[in-house]
């Protein structure tokens, strides 16, 4: 009696094991497997925000790099306060590393043009980053705060060179009619 139930428990325990394994295989897999490619080039690589339309969100002249959190599955954006720099970096973007991006893979890179035209059909093929809820500049009514939605949509100039152009969406989820160019 022993041996038959025996034989047929190791019969159960080949495939669960089988499977077991091929499940953490694959999880430490995709755990290493890292940033997607057509995020990849724009990782790591200091960018300075060269205009904006949108004043006191992000200071012009202010440097930011692109970091990804392997362990997260974000992007984390760094700040670094710069000479020159028009202010201060505000709100979330005072914490080292604190405001974090989830990317969204696109069939294409956008332009500035695309970017600054709104049309959201054309935004919606783009290679983007995402971020929700950052507080990004002083409240215009004391004690509140306002948290801001920023997109940030990856732009491969002409020469190559590697951009990103950002909108920020308030509140009320109407765009502020700005676009924050990084270069």
């Amino acid at each position: 009696m022993f041996s038959k139930s025996e034989s047929k428990g190791r019969k159960i325990r080949f495939p669960v094991m089988a499977g077991a394994v091929l499940l953490v295989s694959t999880l430490a897999w995709a755990q290493q497997a890292g940033p997607d490619g057509a995020l990849a080039s724009w990782l790591g690589q200091e960018l300075t925000v060269e205009s904006s339309t949108i004043n006191d969100h992000m200071p012009v002249g202010g440097k930011l790099t692109f970091v990804f959190d392997n362990a997260d599955n974000v992007v984390r954006v760094c700040t670094r306060t710069a000479p020159g720099q028009r202010n201060a970096w505000h709100m979330d973007f005072t914490v080292p590393c604190g405001v974090t991006m989830t990317f969204t893979r696109g069939t294409r890179y956008c332009t500035v043009d695309d970017v600054k035209a709104g049309n959201a059909e054309v935004l919606s093929a783009c290679h983007r980053l995402r971020s929700r809820d950052v507080a990004m500049h002083p409240p215009k009514v004391k004690g509140t705060v306002e948290l801001n939605d920023m997109i940030a949509f990856l732009v491969q100039a002409a020469d190559g060179s590697k951009m990103m152009a950002i909108l920020v969406d308030s509140p009320a989820r109407v765009t502020d009619g700005g676009v924050i160019v990084l270069k």
